[in-house]
């Protein structure tokens, strides 16, 4: 039951790696070498940063709450579902807005937004650093403490699925905003939940890109709320990448493991 969540996004994940292979999505988008090593690494990362964490934030939370263990096993589980999911994409937006605004965050979280190319291999490559601030992990092992494990478990799920079904190259979405009654639909939909269409923009670059906007994780709510939104109609941003060229340019071990590894000259 622990490791529910795991299996069923790690499964969904390789999917649409295989899907994307074949269909040619992977063979059309070239990358840069070493491109799918930071991928692949930062799975690796997180499949051992993220138990850390729960288990720390496990601890601590027993430290400051000596009485409180299980304190909440009892309590709807729908309720309880809102207290573990409610917060952590509240505080994710919120981390993310900041790692995009905030120059000494912005290292943290640049290695997801470094590649060219927009492909499900993205979805969960991050700087070893990332992982470790990202609240919702915190958050879940302090709510895993107070007894709602099978909450934790059910939103990091849907976290989890819904952050592949978010950064899959695939683009049949579009077909669903050239048709005036699904596309009030979508647009309806997407005031609440975040689309493929809007996290493109979010990763996108010049026409069509929104690097300062669309920062939400899976309610994109938050983005209504508080004026971050822009929605794409399924526009497709110019290019992928970072502002700053130099970043993309960066060897592998630098984008995963700053700021232990040096950051290589790039020749312009």
């Amino acid at each position: 039951m622990e490791h529910l969540d795991t299996v069923i996004v790690v499964g969904l994940f390789a999917v649409f790696l295989l899907a994307e292979q074949l269909a040619g999505i992977s063979r059309h988008q070239s990358r840069a070498k070493g491109e799918h090593l930071i991928d692949f690494v930062s799975l690796l990362q997180l499949g051992l940063i993220k138990p850390a964490v729960l288990i720390i934030a496990f601890l601590l939370t027993g430290l400051l709450f000596p009485e409180s263990h299980n304190s909440l096993a009892e309590i709807p589980f729908w309720l309880g579902f809102l207290l573990v999911f409610l917060p952590d994409d509240f505080l994710h937006y919120w981390i993310h807005r900041l790692a995009h605004r905030w120059p000494r965050l912005w290292p943290l979280h640049r290695t997801h937004h470094t590649p060219s190319v927009y492909q499900v291999s993205i979805a969960f490559r991050e700087n070893w650093l990332w992982f470790w601030v990202m609240p919702g992990f915190w958050w879940m092992g302090a709510m895993i403490y107070f007894g709602l494990v099978e909450q934790v478990v059910l939103s990091a799920t849907l976290i989890g699925v819904h952050n592949v079904l978010l950064h899959t190259g695939f683009k049949a979405d579009r077909s669903l905003y050239r048709n005036k009654r699904t596309k009030r639909l979508v647009r309806c939909f997407e005031y609440l939940v975040n689309t493929p269409s809007l996290h493109r923009g979010h990763h996108g670059l010049g026409n069509n890109g929104v690097p300062s906007g669309n920062f939400a994780q899976t309610l994109f709510i938050w983005d209504v709320l508080f004026g971050t939104a822009v929605f794409q109609d399924s526009k497709i941003p110019e290019r992928y990448g970072t502002v700053n060229p130099d970043s993309m340019r960066q060897p592998w071990y630098y984008q995963l493991w700053w700021p232990l590894a040096r950051k290589r000259k790039v020749e312009l």
